[in-house]
């Protein structure tokens, strides 16, 4: 399943505290390429460039947190997270994804937390605990995509955990 696209609720779309937020999530890709884009972004698209890819991941990071990744719904497979005993970037894990769920802004926003591996264009892999996006009102984001992030990295050669990431 691909990360499913809801519209945003009465109660977010009057809140006077998240007026700015909201109008940043629901900007259009001009706006917000004007406004918030790189400069590389910016100056590639004003050249003919194709450029959606570089925006959503981009606005991905600004929406979500520097961390989070766009891919087709295909290059990602998640299931149950595990916890081990004292493995600290386990522990670390818990404690950023915690957080992170705790202060979310959109109630429409639904996250889990799971172990994700991830496959991308290049052939090359990475699998870990983090986050899945099930539920967004981001309607830029696309149909067939996933909003995912891996706060702690797990290398199957070595069978270690890294320090965790803070996907903020």
């Amino acid at each position: 399943m691909d990360t499913q696209i809801l519209p945003i609720s009465d109660a977010v779309r009057t809140s006077p505290a998240l007026e700015k937020r909201l109008s940043i999530r629901e900007m259009s890709a001009e706006d917000w390429i004007e406004r918030y884009a790189s400069g590389t972004l910016r100056k590639n698209k004003r050249l003919g460039m194709a450029w959606h890819n570089q925006y959503l991941t981009e606005r991905v990071a600004f929406e979500f947190g520097w961390e989070f990744e766009l891919q087709p719904r295909s290059r990602v497979t998640f299931g149950d997270a595990f916890t081990e005993g004292d493995v600290p970037g386990i522990t670390e894990a818990g404690w950023h994804i915690d957080r992170y769920l705790e202060l979310s802004v959109f109630p429409e926003d639904r996250l889990e937390c799971k172990y994700l591996q991830v496959e991308y264009a290049d052939g090359s892999k990475k699998e870990g605990i983090g986050m899945v996006v099930r539920v967004t009102s981001a309607a830029w984001i696309g149909k067939g995509n996933l909003v995912f992030v891996v706060v702690a990295i797990f290398d199957p050669q070595t069978q270690a955990w890294q320090n965790a990431q803070n996907p903020f």
